[in-house]
């Protein structure tokens, strides 16, 4: 474990270095995710004004900028991109590289993921106090709503990267993994809360979303966080799902990882 943590250290300084020079372009990516949460925040707030009681789902339109504000957040600490990038380390051989080392390529998958968020933050912590300044959001959190909030937070983030790592692993089987990342992107939005909160959903939906991990990742901390798991039980429960998505996750990333070697082929490299 030593050994894995110190390669991981190493690892996050090149890829924090690598990230530095091109400032411009994080920038872009880090600003787009705050786009779509700001715009869907605006349509939501614009549908609650309009109801009787400014309420929409279940939430006022001070506890709808809290919770895209916290999504907005949550987005962020939750990026990952295996499930787009990793067909185009097969197809161009870059992969065999990484499995010449003695250690696992998703270390180093984590530590390009940690070194992004990282050298993000200096330009979204501004923006994310401004969006909070604009919209004045509501929250209604006891101090067990934030502190199981930020174990919610990193559970998610942790359940998001598997799951889009294990997607990944496709690509050892068929490269072209673009559809595969759309799909999953998609299903995140809709079925994750980011497009809208759950509950605004049909019931069916919100019983399918419930089943599936894609609420362990957004909507369930973003929940929490803002004060709308009413219990201290609920909460429990919820992080308690969300451990578990986790262990099958990598239990699943284990098997499927022998499976993926035997079957790689570069196409150079």
């Amino acid at each position: 474990m030593t050994r894995i943590l110190q390669t991981l250290w190493a690892f996050l300084k090149v890829h924090c270095a690598t990230m530095l020079q091109y400032r411009g372009e994080i920038f872009l990516w880090a600003v787009w995710g705050l786009v779509n949460p700001a715009v869907l925040y605006s349509m939501w707030s614009a549908a609650a004004e309009s109801r009787p009681g400014g309420v929409v789902a279940g939430f006022s339109q001070s506890q709808l900028a809290a919770y895209y504000l916290v999504v907005m957040m949550i987005g962020h600490f939750a990026t990952a991109w295996d499930a787009y990038d990793m067909g185009y380390q097969v197809r161009s051989g870059r992969m065999s590289g990484q499995l010449l080392r003695p250690i696992l390529p998703i270390w180093q998958a984590i530590a390009a993921n940690l070194s992004y968020k990282i050298t993000t933050l200096p330009f979204l912590v501004p923006m994310w106090c401004f969006f909070a300044w604009w919209v004045k959001p509501g929250f209604e959190s006891q101090t067990w709503h934030l502190a199981l909030g930020a174990v919610a937070v990193a559970l998610g983030c942790a359940i998001n990267f598997m799951l889009g790592y294990l997607i990944a692993l496709i690509a050892f089987w068929s490269p072209k993994l673009d559809a595969a990342g759309e799909i999953y992107f998609g299903l995140g939005m809709f079925l994750g809360g980011r497009f809208s909160p759950l509950a605004a959903l049909p019931p069916v939906i919100f019983a399918v979303a419930t089943w599936l991990p894609f609420r362990w990742m957004f909507a369930f901390p973003a929940e929490l966080l803002i004060g709308k798991v009413p219990t201290l039980n609920g909460a429990l429960a919820g992080v308690a799902i969300q451990a578990a998505w986790l262990t099958g996750l990598i239990a699943a990333f284990r098997m499927a990882w022998v499976a993926a070697v035997k079957r790689y082929t570069a196409v150079s490299g």
